[in-house]
């Protein structure tokens, strides 16, 4: 990697899917294929120190806690990381409890979350400079989008595109 820098934009999704406000008439299209669907998913993108993305992954999850999908997530970003050989990594995030437990100002008391915890620590010590950064929601919008799309079931979301454009193209 020539860029110094990694910073990695991780989040965790869990609930259920929402049908999004498309053109008048396609809403009936999502709702048939998404009603009811729900699920968990992580997922995490990869941002060199010009604001490039350099990679991102996601993973469809089973049910899990919101916390156990956050660790999910940064998992995952430090694998990005790890394969870009990243020398010094920013790992962004929303979720104060993920950031607080790694960071060590928080304790994992949640027999949930403690392997998860040892995972990312073991997966910490692999590279050589990692910092915990906490942000808003708002600033992690696209690994956010990236877990929301990663719990629409494939075949599904194809048939709800092909009728949501008979439908607007009517």
């Amino acid at each position: 990697m020539t860029n110094k820098q990694l910073w990695l934009f991780c989040d965790g999704a869990t609930g259920a899917l929402e049908a999004p406000p498309l053109v008048a008439g396609s809403r009936t299209a999502w709702r048939k294929y998404f009603q009811g669907e729900s699920g968990c998913a992580a997922a995490a993108v990869a941002r060199n120190g010009r604001g490039q993305i350099v990679g991102w992954r996601w993973r469809r999850l089973p049910v899990v806690s919101n916390n156990e999908a956050e660790y999910a997530a940064l998992l995952l970003g430090l694998e990005v990381a790890t394969e870009l050989q990243a020398p010094e990594v920013y790992c962004v995030m929303d979720s104060e409890i993920v950031i607080g437990q790694m960071s060590g100002h928080f304790a994992v008391h949640s027999h949930h979350l403690r392997p998860l915890h040892w995972q990312a620590c073991a997966a910490v010590r692999k590279l050589p400079s990692v910092h915990f950064c906490l942000i808003p929601r708002e600033w992690n919008r696209l690994a956010d989008g990236l877990a929301g799309q990663t719990l629409m079931p494939w075949h599904d979301l194809c048939k709800a595109i092909t009728a949501f454009n008979r439908e607007a193209f009517v």
